[in-house]
């Protein structure tokens, strides 16, 4: 019982962490968007920040797994109406490794509930997506891939 309050303690603080724009003040989150991160293509950034959590990684020395927590607008160029998957997108680091998005699976994503409706063609709609990465200080591009 007092894991459950720990965890969802830990939840509303991540939260809270992930709502605010901190100038480096608390050291839970940090602001990092455009600087960082960059759309490609269809793709614009609207604002990113790495956000560590208590999730655990086996062959991490630190034992810390930071997700790249994004706020990207996806223009629909496809051709046609379309309802985009959050897994199309794609992260690509400064190293090359790339990294397909969730929107679940981890204490990061409470709160958040993307739109599965259609979008249609040269429409935009803005999608909360993250990335998990063992590198506190990565950047690089985002992308949908079709």
């Amino acid at each position: 019982m007092i894991h459950r309050i720990a965890a969802a303690a830990f939840l509303a603080l991540s939260l809270v962490a992930c709502k605010q724009d901190n100038g480096g003040g608390n050291g839970q989150s940090t602001p990092v968007g455009a600087q960082r991160f960059t759309g490609l293509g269809d793709v614009r950034v609207v604002d990113a920040k790495l956000v560590p959590t208590s999730d655990s990684a086996a062959g991490i020395s630190s034992g810390v797994i930071t997700y790249v927590v994004a706020q990207v607008e996806l223009t629909n160029d496809f051709g046609m109406d379309a309802t985009p998957e959050i897994s199309h997108f794609y992260f690509i680091d400064r190293a090359g490794n790339r990294f397909q998005a969730k929107d679940s699976g981890s204490s990061v994503f409470i709160g958040v509930s993307n739109s599965q409706q259609l979008l249609k063609q040269n429409e935009k709609r803005t999608y909360t997506i993250g990335f998990r990465t063992n590198d506190p200080n990565v950047a690089g591009t985002i992308l949908y891939e079709r």
